[in-house]
């Protein structure tokens, strides 16, 4: 026993020793002045023993500092949006933890002098808005705002430019709270530098009218915010490229080399309130600076044109390769200007115009689903389209006081085409021992259609919380157009007239008012009373001729193809909402009662409409905040929409000669029912992420097709023979469902990170498919019920070390599985097709060189044994070279495509087709550009005092677009 003693004092003192080394733990917690927690805040211990530390507070404020020595710490505390503070402690000499207890932030009232934030935190969540720190997403110097978006963690940037975040497309951009360019999105995104951006903000947006008065209803768009910093906020960028290349095409294909050209320029003049951006492209390299609402997917007539009712593109979905088709000369120029005239007036608007011309060469092989009479078609078409487009947005928010608030904003916009076609046609009936139809077509058309609008917003605070929102909308949208198909059969009856000359000329005009009444009831609730009514008025005269008399040069006019349609939906939509908001929790429960009535006339056909519908609308909406990084929302809503004037038009439209349409003035309006969930979590500790959603669709009087198969001898009428001819019915039954998931685990201070992410839809749809029996001319019409499932996941893989290395590998698996009711002796009714998809592209940096890389493979499954699929594998790559002064100067070597097999290959599945579809898309060629950038900023913050008019603190952001560009204003306390 006595050998143990002095071993067990040496374990003793050992052990006392190394206690009194390791020091003793040290924790408190932080929140606002409303006790609620700042998590992020960082947090930095010194002592008197010479400890110096520093961590970040976790998702509930609280930190923790281990194996402190010192017996007096000072404690440095840092958050966004609050002052800093420093105080010192007096711990004692024992070891028991220290708790200091909860320190309370004071919000910052004024603005400081540059202070360094130890610890960025990357992401917050609030109630509709995910915001993202651009400095925690570090990008190579000059590099677009692009570059960072496709950094950020729960936001994909596709190859062609579009932003997608929790299974939702951005469709409109604003910088600090305002509209840039209309919106549109990539006229931001390409062409402004990240270096200015303070945070980007994915925002679901319900409105201006709901941004002021905090009751959200309905369904959100998906808009993003861009806020400039406060640094960068005075002074200029500008930037100009010019390029010159040719075409590398093998001389087997026996094309010649084309010169490719690009030119651009774009310019930001930012002085406080006053924003000026110029931007400006001519080139052939299908890039387009304006996208208009949409985009250019080449494409003709033919092949069941104007019968794609719900259909769904298979072999895209998840896909890394552009959808760009065609070969595109552009042209295009824009304006955005913003500015404060003085103290109420704040004014801002863009106009923006293109020229481009576009070369589609489309091969198409189509199934047309039948129980007896199945087809196949086959289509070659070769069109040149040429497009005009302008677009004027201008508004004005006029605020004289805290209580008064006035938006007015007139909108033009004008798109013209003009097209030329020609194919070739060829449908075989196999239910008919090989029965064909051939013909080539020749087809001249141009349209016109501008459309002309004016929205205006009074919003007026009372006392006591009360709110008066009234909103106004005025419409006009006249279009003409002109068509001439004329057709060569080659084989088989002709199905249409020969020569066409189709004139149409059609008007909408629309006005409606929205009056929104708020009122506290207690402390914490608010009750709402609102009217909505909303008329469109449609005047559509078509005028189709089909004879052409060359002893006069005329057409003689056909009636049985010519019409004059009016008609005109109304809705008066009556609401009562409550709303209870508290700092975890709100929510708005509401009903409101719609009546809606659809009323036509057509004079030429005799024809007289009226279709009443009433709808109780409910309405839900609860959002749970967790703590600033975890939050939960439930969303319902529902909505009425009226048919499009084809489906209502009572007469036949033979554009198209093996499909004709017939629209159907008996027609229901559509009601949709949308419910989602979604869950954000953000951990400060770790920066993981995930996000979670949920999207349910149900429709009731789905408007839905008819397609009727008639054979090669029919009897009663003969304008249908072997045709299938579209028509239009409301049906039950439609629905579909959405999720998505995205985990994201960063490493090593985000120098990599792992992205899990999944989509997966499931669409159940109905259509019907009518066969005519040939002998006895019976009609038998049948249900055709499509269930369609689509899964694509994903794993993504980054590695982002500033000027060294910024690179992703990713690959996903993506599934269309569609099932049919009604089998036929073609397709069975069903088709799995899968497409595996592998990308890989970055950057490497050598000091002032970056070499870019840009891999992509698609392998395609499943597609008929007779077509010709491809499996493109894409590689662009360039080399790039600053110089001069701040870098001011780029030159760069790209070669785009380089094992030239980027061609377009889609598949688009109906109740009624199975259409598949190869089209020409830019292929290899090299091109050199010569890039200029010259920018100066103030350098520093001014303040109100030094003479700089107009200054405010927030700059618009926040992502709202309520008197101050910020937030939600009304009463709403989220």
């Amino acid at each position: 026993m006595k050998s143990l003693l002095p071993l067990l004092l040496i374990i003793f003192l050992s052990v006392t020793y190394s206690y009194g080394q390791s020091g003793k733990d040290v924790h408190g917690t932080v929140t606002d002045s409303t006790k609620l927690s700042l998590p992020g805040s960082a947090i930095t211990l010194t002592s008197d023993k010479g400890d110096s530390t520093t961590t970040t507070a976790d998702a509930n404020g609280k930190f923790l500092f281990s194996g402190v020595k010192g017996l007096k710490i000072t404690i440095t505390i840092q958050s966004i949006g609050f002052q800093s503070l420093r105080r010192h402690y007096t711990i004692d000499n024992t070891n028991v933890a220290a708790d200091l207890g909860t320190i309370i932030l004071k919000s910052e009232s004024k603005m400081l002098n540059q202070v360094t934030i130890v610890g960025v935190v990357p992401i917050t969540l609030k109630e509709d808005t995910v915001e993202y720190q651009a400095s925690a997403f570090k990008v190579r110097e000059n590099a677009p705002v692009e570059d960072l978006i496709k950094k950020l963690p729960g936001v994909d940037v596709d190859v062609n430019g579009n932003i997608t975040t929790q299974g939702k497309q951005v469709t409109k951009v604003r910088i600090n709270g305002k509209d840039f360019m209309g919106g549109d999105v990539q006229s931001a995104t390409k062409n402004l530098p990240a270096d200015v951006v303070e945070n980007i903000q994915m925002i679901d947006d319900y409105g201006d009218q709901a941004n002021l008065t905090g009751v959200k209803t309905g369904e959100p768009d998906k808009i993003m915010n861009i806020t400039i910093r406060k640094d960068k906020n005075y002074g200029y960028f500008g930037q100009a490229t010019v390029g010159d290349g040719e075409d590398a095409l093998p001389q087997s294909q026996g094309i010649p080399d084309q010169n490719r050209y690009i030119g651009s320029i774009n310019a930001f003049n930012f002085n406080g309130d006053q924003q000026i951006a110029l931007l400006g492209s001519i080139n052939n390299t299908n890039v387009n600076t304006f996208s208009f609402g949409s985009t250019n997917s080449g494409g003709g007539v033919g092949g069941g044109g104007g019968r794609g009712n719900a259909a769904r593109g298979a072999a895209n979905n998840g896909s890394l390769i552009t959808t760009q088709n065609g070969l595109t000369d552009a042209h295009s120029l824009g304006a955005n200007f913003r500015d404060q005239w003085g103290k109420t007036l704040s004014v801002y608007g863009s106009y923006s115009f293109s020229d481009n011309t576009v070369n589609t060469n489309t091969s198409t092989f189509q199934q047309n689903n039948s129980a007896t009479n199945p087809s196949t078609q086959n289509q070659n078409s070769i069109e040149t389209d040429k497009n005009i487009n302008h677009r004027f947005t201008w508004n004005m928010e006029y605020k004289p006081d805290t209580v008064n608030y006035l938006k007015i904003t007139p909108t033009f916009s004008y798109a013209g085409t003009n097209t030329n076609e020609s194919e070739g046609v060829s449908l075989v009936r196999s239910g008919l021992k090989g029965d064909t139809t051939a013909y080539t077509s020749l087809t001249n058309a141009n349209s016109q259609a501008p459309s002309y609008g004016l929205t205006a917003l009074f919003n007026h605070k009372f006392k006591h919380r009360h709110n008066l929102s009234i909103n106004v909308t005025l419409s006009s949208a006249p279009s003409t157009s002109y068509q001439n198909p004329t057709y060569d059969y080659t084989q088989g009856t002709p199905t249409a007239p020969l020569n066409q000359l189709v004139n149409t000329y059609s008007r909408t005009n629309s006005y409606g008012t929205t009056v929104s009444y708020l009122s506290p009831i207690g402390k914490f609730s608010y009750i709402e009373f609102n009217y909505a009514f909303n008329r469109a008025i449609t005047t559509n005269n078509k005028q189709t001729d089909t004879t052409f008399d060359p002893s006069v040069v005329a057409f003689a006019k056909d009636s049985a193809l010519s019409n004059l349609y009016n008609y005109t939906f109304t809705t008066n939509k009556f609401g009562l909402n409550y709303r209870f908001i508290q700092k975890k929790y709100n929510y708005t429960l509401g009903v409101a009662a719609q009546p809606a009535v659809l009323d036509g006339n057509s004079p030429s056909t005799g024809v007289d409409t009226h279709v009443s519908t009433f709808n109780i609308i409910p309405t839900a909406r609860f959002v749970y905040n967790f703590s600033r990084s975890r939050n939960f929302t439930v969303n319902y809503n529902g909505s009425s929409s009226t048919p499009s004037f084809s489906q209502l038009q009572p007469v036949t439209d033979f554009s198209n000669a093996l499909y004709p349409v017939q629209g159907n003035p008996n027609l229901k309006p559509q009601f949709t029912n949308n419910f989602s969930i979604r869950y954000n979590n953000f951990s400060f500790a770790t920066g993981d992420i995930f996000f979670v959603s949920l999207q349910y669709q149900a429709i009731s009087n789905y408007v839905t097709t008819n397609t009727t198969t008639f054979p090669r001898k029919y009897g009663p009428d003969t304008a249908f023979q072997n045709t299938i001819l579209t028509q239009y019915l409301n049906t039950s039954g439609y629905n579909t469902t959405t999720g998505q998931l995205t985990y994201a685990k960063p490493f090593d201070n985000r120098k990599f990170t792992v992205y899990l992410r999944g989509t997966v839809t499931y669409t159940n749809s109905v259509g019907y498919l009518t066969n005519i029996d040939p002998t006895t001319y019976a009609a038998d019409m049948v249900k055709n019920v499509e269930k369609n499932l689509q899964f694509t996941p994903q794993f993504q893989f980054r590695v982002d070390i500033t000027d060294v290395i910024d690179a992703q590998v990713l690959t996903n698996y993506a599934i269309n599985k569609t099932q049919n009711s009604v089998q036929d002796s073609l397709t069975n009714g069903n088709s799995n097709i899968r497409t595996w998809n592998v990308g890989l592209n970055g950057k490497n940096y050598f000091g002032d060189w970056t070499f870019s890389y840009d891999y992509t493979k698609a392998t395609n499954y499943g597609y008929a044994a007779n077509l010709k699929v491809t499996n493109p594998n894409i590689l662009n790559l360039y080399v790039e070279r600053r110089f001069m002064k701040d870098h001011r100067g780029t030159i760069r070597l790209s070669a785009f495509d380089l094992f030239n097999e980027n061609t377009g290959f889609s598949s688009t599945q109906t109740v009624s087709s199975l259409t598949e579809t190869h089209v020409n898309r830019l292929a290899r060629y090299y091109l050199a550009t010569f890039t200029l950038r010259l920018q100066k900023f103030a350098g520093k913050v001014p303040t109100p005092d030094n003479g700089m008019r107009g200054f405010r603190r927030n700059g618009g952001g926040g992502g709202g677009n309520g008197p101050d560009g910020g937030g939600s204003g009304g009463p709403s306390a989220d």
